[in-house]
């Protein structure tokens, strides 16, 4: 699995239930050392499939949905659409998969992805990829 699947799987899946924008719970991972920890756990067993990590989260966190109402009910969409994102800024700016969830998470483009409201994870890769390169 890629660096930055799991990143953006775990973002979005973790967004979804607990009713967080994406960009908040990537910065909160990152604050936490949850996505060191996510990487260096794929470096030891790189035959795990997604589910692994996502339990490994919910160990870790009691995850469960606890929200009242959830506006981010299209964390599939956004799951299936933000890798292919992630990998052109890494190969536009020579980075790694971590460098480029870092740009993505942390830019405004990536609260309005978030939100469901918005409904920009109906666009295409390129479309996200060109408002990040505006920002």
């Amino acid at each position: 699995m890629e660096q930055r699947t799991l990143i953006v799987s775990c973002m979005e899946y973790y967004s979804h239930l607990k009713n967080i924008p994406a960009d908040k719970v990537f910065s909160s991972f990152e604050q936490s050392g949850f996505i060191t920890m996510l990487l260096d756990t794929l470096r030891q067993f790189p035959e795990m499939d997604l589910d692994f990590y996502i339990g490994m989260v919910d160990g870790l966190t009691a995850l469960e949905s606890d929200a009242e109402a959830c506006g981010y009910e299209h964390y599939t969409e956004r799951t299936a659409l933000l890798p292919e994102v992630i990998a052109m800024l890494a190969k536009r700016h020579h980075m790694d998969d971590l460098e480029a969830c870092q740009l993505y998470y942390h830019s405004k483009t990536a609260a309005l992805v978030s939100e469901d409201s918005t409904q920009y994870y109906k666009k295409s890769a390129q479309e996200i990829f060109e408002l990040l390169e505006a920002e």
